[in-house]
This record gives C-alpha cells, sequence and structure tokens, in this order.
C-alpha cells in the first residue's frame, strides 16, 4: 500500500492513517478529542498560525459561521508555512447551484470559496470542501423545523412534505474529509468542492418513519416554500436579519436549488454507501427521547416556526 499523500494534518476550530493536530482559539478550556496533540493560538495572529502550521501537509478548518475577513488569516498562513492542502469550512448544502447563491446564509462561505479558488489557481496551495446537506441529527430531523416534532406530536410539510434533500450524519462528514485527503483521491479531489450523503430523504418519509417508531400520529401543517423564500427577503430588505433561517427552507426544498445533489455525489467514488430504510429508522430510534432544543436553539427557531406557520 502506498504511503499517504498528506501525513499530518492540522484541523483548526480521527482521521484513521493521519497524525492529527488540533489548533484551538488560545482562550480555549476544551480538550481536543481524538487529537495527537493540541496547540492554542490567537486565530487572529497570522504569524502565530503560520509557525502552528509548520510541518502540516493540510489544515482543515471547522470554523463555524466563517467569514473571509478571517479565513483568510488562517488560509494566508497555510500558504507561508508551506502546506499542501485546505480543506474550507462549508458543510452545507448546494453552494454551486446558481439560485442558492442568491441566498444571503452563504454569502461569505462563497467569498470565502472564491479566495480559496484563487489560491488555486495561483498553485500555492490546493483547497477542497465538502458539502453534505443538512445534518442528520435531532435539532434538524425531530424538532418540527422540517418534518416530525416529538414532543409537540405536530409535523410541518414543506411544499406536500414528498420533496427529496440530501443529508448527512457528522460520522459521514469526517468521513468524507479522511476520503478526499486518501492517497487514491487526494489528486482527484484537489481544487474542487466534494458532495456527499447519508441518506436521501423527504420531511414526509422521515414523519413516517418516527411515527411508526413512536407510535404518533403527528398533526401535518404545510407551508409553501415560495412564500417562506418571499417573507424572508422582503425581512431583509426592511433590515430584519432575524428571520434568516428561513433561507434554509428554499436551500433545501425549493425548486431548482440542488438540495437533492444525489447527481453531484462522490459517495460511489469514495465507496461510501447510502443508508438503507432500516439504517435510518435506526438512527432515528437513537434520535428519539434526545429531540429536546437547547434553550438558544428554541429561541432561535421560535420566531421563525410561529410567523411561518
Amino acid at each position: 500500500m502506498s504511503a499517504p499523500a498528506f501525513r499530518s494534518i492540522a484541523l483548526l476550530g480521527k482521521f484513521a492513517g493521519h497524525c492529527v493536530t488540533a489548533i484551538q482559539r488560545a482562550e480555549s478550556k476544551n480538550v481536543a478529542d481524538a487529537a495527537a496533540k493540541s496547540i492554542k493560538v490567537d486565530l487572529t495572529s497570522a504569524s502565530g498560525l503560520a509557525e502552528a502550521f509548520k510541518g502540516q501537509d493540510v489544515v482543515v478548518s471547522a470554523t463555524p459561521n466563517p467569514v473571509l475577513a478571517t479565513e483568510k488569516i488562517w488560509m494566508d498562513a497555510a500558504v507561508s508555512a508551506g502546506v499542501k492542502r485546505i480543506v474550507l469550512s462549508e458543510y452545507s448544502t448546494n453552494m454551486d447551484n446558481e439560485k442558492s447563491k442568491k441566498l444571503p446564509i452563504i454569502y461569505d462561505k462563497l467569498q470565502t470559496r472564491k479566495y480559496a479558488e484563487e489560491l488555486g489557481a495561483s498553485g500555492k496551495i490546493g483547497w477542497s470542501s465538502v458539502n453534505n446537506g443538512p445534518f442528520f441529527v435531532p435539532f434538524i430531523w425531530t424538532a418540527g423545523w422540517m418534518g416530525p416534532n416529538v414532543q409537540k406530536k405536530t409535523a410541518m410539510f414543506h411544499d406536500g412534505g414528498n420533496k427529496i434533500v440530501c443529508t448527512s450524519t457528522l460520522e459521514r462528514i469526517g468521513e468524507t474529509v479522511a476520503k478526499i485527503l486518501a492517497p487514491e483521491h487526494a489528486a482527484d479531489t484537489k481544487n474542487k468542492p466534494i458532495y456527499t450523503y447519508s441518506a436521501a430523504v423527504s420531511e414526509r418519509k422521515i414523519t413516517d418513519i418516527v411515527s411508526k417508531i413512536t407510535g404518533i400520529d403527528f398533526a401535518v401543517t404545510n407551508a409553501s416554500v415560495e412564500q417562506i423564500t418571499k417573507d424572508t427577503f422582503a425581512a431583509v430588505a426592511k433590515g430584519d436579519n432575524s428571520r434568516n433561517m428561513g433561507f434554509y427552507i428554499p436551500f433545501c426544498w425549493g425548486d431548482g436549488y440542488g438540495g437533492d445533489f444525489r447527481s453531484q455525489a462522490w459517495n460511489e467514488k469514495l465507496g461510501l454507501k447510502e443508508m438503507s430504510d432500516e439504517e435510518i429508522e435506526e438512527l432515528l430510534r437513537g434520535f428519539w427521547g434526545r429531540a429536546r432544543l437547547t434553550e438558544s436553539q428554541a429561541a432561535e427557531l421560535g420566531d421563525y416556526l410561529d410567523d411561518s406557520v
């Protein structure tokens, strides 16, 4: 077996066969799980980051809500340190779709991608990104934002609930990052966004499975994707960004927005299997009882859900 294309990886914000270094905020008190070592750095310091990146082949960014002003610092530091590949913090739905590109929620990620493309074109460094659809986690799928709300025994369907979106477990996202850096895929995945997913599901399908598991007969509310999109854009035009989560509805379910990106997915190329219905049910059984939102999540979703029904 050939040696890995990339041996040392810096995780900004468990890859088998790689030596992982976690780069954390200087003030962080968190313990970096599964990392060989951890380095705490001022993430606004280009020189500090460049020093931390020395000897690393890859920098994987997992920074939340990335914006170009801050992402550019670590990207330039990676170039300065001689890093071979950067993995951007995208982890989104279809960022390469023309309709999706008009949604404000991905503006900053698009700006960051554009800068990475410029670096890649210059030959200074290679880049990759992973896009995976909405996370396959309780907060998304059992709290009533999309599909069933186990606590309230209600379900939210958008445009009838039969549209398909690709969704990924957190484990699948980690697998994908590891796969794209493997020697057999490293060249093919250079300077490209990589799409991957665990399952392609509809709100109705998830609701039916959860109903089977729990015995709940969910009371269904139907909402219009087109109306939600119009209302959210109208709110932004008035300077109200409190309803920006509404943009995730067309991002996932809107006609022509590319939420069902199976035709773009690298699953087969990377050897990543799609979940069976039985595996989806097993995963959802694990969600039941863990569907309660945190206080901050409930507050964030509250206004949007109340206004869109």
